[in-house]
């Protein structure tokens, strides 16, 4: 059932139960201790079915991304949701800094999250590329911080373009 439907559920359900007591007739306590817990339970599918609504062919929108807080070679803009785990990280491009790909990583504990975020993993090369330059041993380092964290934390991952 999508979430209007289980609305509309929940909405019948509480008008016959007040239908019923204003009648004046009397709940038993075993009945009103059901009708609590299944109460309970279509409100917390009620905001389970808001919250995570079904992707759109198969596929979660990718929200707005933020660039990050220090220069990266890899690295374009990221965005991540604590309450879900999910990070969602976009590369430079060949062609320019925002024509890269975007992937979708699946259930990053916030810990991880803030160490990557910060760029606290240093890389293990040094070089540079046409966004910027990096230095073996020298944080902070987006791209080694992902790669170290999160590509090698086995964190389930999706191209998202």
């Amino acid at each position: 059932m999508n979430p209007q439907e289980l609305q509309a559920l929940l909405k019948e359900l509480v008008q016959t139960v007040m239908e019923t007591i204003q009648s004046g007739e009397e709940l038993s306590d075993e009945f009103q201790g059901l009708l609590a817990k299944t109460l309970e339970s279509l409100v917390s599918k009620i905001d389970e079915a808001t919250t995570q609504q079904p992707p759109v062919g198969g596929q979660t929108a990718t929200p707005p991304l933020q660039p990050g807080p220090y220069p990266s070679s890899n690295i374009n803009a990221f965005k991540y949701d604590p309450r879900s785990g999910t990070l969602f990280v976009k590369f430079h491009g060949k062609e320019s800094a925002n024509s890269g790909p975007t992937y979708k990583y699946d259930g990053v504990p916030v810990n991880i999250y803030d160490v990557f975020s910060k760029g606290r993993v240093a890389p293990k090369t040094s070089g540079q590329n046409q966004y910027h330059r990096w230095i073996k041993g020298v944080t902070p380092s987006l791209g080694a911080s992902l790669y170290a964290l999160i590509r090698n934390g086995g964190f389930p991952y999706q191209r998202m373009s």
